[in-house]
């Protein structure tokens, strides 16, 4: 039995008024009805606003960040103690200024970890290329009931501006601490706005605050006192150093200006000395006789977030060992900090280390072609059929969301003969609903192929019907059925690349009888779906050696075929035959990772529809409501692919004569087809 939270007053209040607005839509020849259709819609619009309003104000809690709990930190105490001044007496932003690599970061993790507790909330976030990109990130910036979905909020600016009013009014009533780290854009449209939010704000920049306006400023400088420095010493050394070696060291502090990091390098590695910053980042990865594998381990890590990457991943997707790792540590190269979050280490460069890594060793394609294919295997598991990406909760997903755009930042011209582990990325993109970002990037990869293999080439046709599914899931119908039938043409035209390409025919095939049929083409949806399974039968008996990634795909490109020619006789009215299909399926794939977690749902809701055309409501309902719950807990509550099991549960409601619940659930979909905008109030 399915238990419900008591409703608010206000709840039902609003609930009332769309019974209002349903009634005076049903009858509106009457003196109570809409008389025109702009009354109608200035109503509903009023409505949504109310809702908005309350959801903002009663339905979401916002998550605070994780602060790395043990980190080396000297001194400072009257940074500290202006720092702490300064955010409780002053309006706007508080900004932590200086060179880089003076310690502006750790002082302000310091001061967390001292005066955290004050706080209701604390959001530490690390800025990446735009402020937008930093507050929509629904990772960094959690709230519950909000999440980006791309039929809710059409782009990623209208979410931002959602997101953001939301978490003013948060802010405004629950004291919260925001710092945002390594901040040092020259500009950013949505900077005013940031520093306009009601709470205390610690930015961290390598820019003085007189560029951005009349923010205040502390600067950041050298330790002060030998006591500091003392302290200094003894957190990166167990033993002291001899009278000639103090010498040594006070010396060159003296030369490098008490700069942190560069002092911190002669702590731990005495017999080198660098001049300057610039020298540093110049010639510390030679001076220091880098081995090859801690070369690659730099270069590999320098592409990485700010915040880190987990280690197990790491040592996963790169091959890098753990004892490398651990040297990097010892010569404060890399740092390690244990995630509660992750429940791991995170392996992290400084942003100047990360920087000179990135100017000497040049990450590119070809020196990080290992990296690639490793992390491309680690987001879909190596069965390379997207199972484990597309099972993931959206909320898993998330976790990854920061990497995938560090490698879409990394290597901006993807390279072809990687082609498929980049277009792996893409698809990454497009489940998460960034669906401009993927058809940029997948655009790119295709022309990048095109120009490498040429026009006629199975890579080419491949491609093309990976760019045709990212136009279908951003639903740009017209634009998918062009690239569809493009990477069909050239997959028929084209010489065998390797086994796999009567698997990308078949698959091709299996979008075009679907374009077909919703044309109502029927009788040529039957053929070109026969064409698929043909295509599918040869690719299965070709198959040289049965590896599980080859495997996998068959069995899931057969899988899918079979559900579309299901589709196609249950459309035709041949129940009979689309029956035997459905059962031929479960009984064949449902022990198979063809049928495990979310990908089940498109299988169970073929079977829901054939037990409605049965007559067997019950029985559909029962699956129809593990349906429900699949998709909201792997897509989120505002899904599209939840609100189509949201509906599809209404309609056998409906039939079953529960008018109660299913009129619930239609105006749950009604609500969610509202955001979109548009006439679709009309079409209800």
């Amino acid at each position: 039995m399915r238990v419900y939270k008591k409703k608010s007053y206000e709840q039902e209040c609003l609930e009332w008024q769309w019974e209002q607005l349903r009634f005076r839509r049903k009858y509106k020849d009457t003196p109570g009805g809409f008389q025109d259709k702009e009354t109608e819609r200035t109503a509903v619009r009023q409505w949504r606003e109310e809702v908005d309003r309350f959801r903002r104000n009663s339905c979401h809690r916002l998550t605070s960040s994780e602060i790395f709990s043990r980190e080396p930190f000297a001194g400072r105490e009257e940074e500290l103690t202006l720092l702490k001044t300064s955010l409780e007496d002053r309006e706007g932003p508080v900004i932590l200024y200086g060179i880089g690599g003076i310690g502006k970061s750790a002082l302000a993790r310091e001061y967390i970890r001292r005066y955290g507790k004050t706080y209701e909330h604390i959001l530490y976030l690390s800025f990446r290329t735009t402020i937008q990109n930093m507050i929509e990130d629904d990772f960094d910036v959690r709230i519950s009931n909000v999440q980006y979905n791309k039929e809710l909020y059409e782009n990623k600016r209208k979410y931002f501006q959602f997101k953001y009013d939301i978490l003013k009014e948060i802010v405004r009533k629950e004291k919260t601490l925001m710092v945002v780290d390594n901040c040092d854009v020259e500009y950013d449209k949505d900077m005013e706005k940031l520093f306009s939010l009601p709470c205390q704000i610690l930015v961290t920049s390598r820019r003085h605050p007189l560029a951005w306006g009349d923010y205040g400023g502390i600067q950041v400088g050298p330790l002060k006192t030998q006591k500091e420095w003392d302290e200094f010493v003894r957190c990166y050394r167990t033993e002291g150093f001899s009278e000639n070696r103090r010498q040594e060291f006070d010396d060159y502090r003296k030369k490098v200006e008490g700069h942190t990091l560069l002092t911190q390098q002669k702590v731990i590695n005495p017999d080198e000395e660098f001049s300057g910053l610039e020298e540093f980042q110049k010639d510390l990865f030679k001076r220091l006789h880098l081995k090859a594998e801690e070369k690659k381990a730099m270069t590999y890590l320098s592409i990485m977030p700010v915040q880190g990457v987990p280690k197990k991943i790491f040592l996963t997707i790169s091959g890098i060992s753990e004892q490398t790792i651990d040297h990097l540590e010892r010569c404060i190269m890399a740092q390690q900090v244990y995630s509660g979050n992750w429940q791991d280490d995170m392996i992290f460069l400084h942003p100047i280390i990360g920087e000179g890594a990135r100017e000497i060793f040049n990450p590119t394609t070809d020196n990080c072609c290992h990296l690639i294919r490793g992390f491309a295997d680690y987001l879909y598991g190596e069965d390379g059929a997207y199972n484990k990406t597309w099972n993931n909760s959206y909320r898993d997903n998330q976790k990854m969301e920061p990497y995938v755009f560090a490698f879409v930042k990394a290597f901006p011209k993807p390279a072809p003969w990687l082609a498929e582990k980049f277009d792996q990325l893409v698809t990454f993109l497009w489940i998460q609903g960034y669906y401009e970002e993927a058809e940029q990037y997948s655009k790119d990869l295709y022309q990048a192929v095109k120009e490498y293999y040429g026009e006629c080439h199975q890579i080419t046709g491949q491609m093309a019907l990976r760019l045709a599914a990212v136009y279908h899931n951003s639903l740009a119908h017209e634009k998918s059925r062009e690239w569809y039938i493009r990477g069909v043409e050239i997959l028929e035209k084209c010489k065998p690349f390797n086994q796999l390409h009567l698997y990308w025919l078949a698959s091709g095939y299996g979008k075009v009888a679907r374009l077909l049929w919703h044309d109502g083409d029927m009788d040529g949806a039957k053929k070109m779906i026969e064409k698929g399974i043909e295509s599918q039968f040869r690719f299965q008996a070709g198959i040289e050696e049965k590896t599980e990634s080859l495997v996998s795909r068959s069995d899931q490109g057969m899988a899918y075929l079979l559900l579309e020619k299901g589709r196609i006789h249950l459309k035709c009215g041949e129940i009979e035959k689309a029956e035997e299909i459905c059962e031929g399926l479960f009984r064949e794939y449902s022990e198979t990772r063809v049928m495990k977690q979310f990908r089940i749902n498109d299988f169970t809701e073929f079977r829901i529809r054939l037990l409605m055309e049965r007559g067997e409501y019950e029985q559909a309902e029962n699956w129809a409501r593990e349906n429900v719950e699949r998709a909201i807990f792997y897509r989120g509550k505002e899904w599209k692919d939840t609100m189509q099991s949201k509906k599809l549960l209404a309609h056998i409601l409906r039939l079953e004569g529960k008018i109660e619940e299913a009129r619930r659930l239609y105006d749950e979909s009604f609500w969610f087809r509202l955001q979109i905008g548009g006439d679709h109030v009309d079409n209800y």
